[in-house]
């Protein structure tokens, strides 16, 4: 595995893993928001994409 594929999953991925909880989870929790198995499911591998492309524009725009 490449350096810079580590450094975009080492940046990424909590990025999309704390997105994922706090905007699935927590947010509807506090709102009386219906938590259900379908939104969970769409949620995650959207977040996850989300996470990647985070960490590769950040291991992209920012200076080293």
């Amino acid at each position: 595995m490449s350096n810079k594929l580590k450094q975009i999953l080492k940046i990424g991925l909590p990025w999309g893993i704390g997105m994922f909880i706090l905007l699935t989870f927590i947010f509807p929790y506090f709102n009386d928001e219906d938590i259900t198995l379908k939104k969970t499911g769409i949620a995650f591998p959207l977040w996850m994409l989300g996470g990647l492309l985070f960490g590769y524009s950040m291991q992209r725009w920012m200076p080293k």
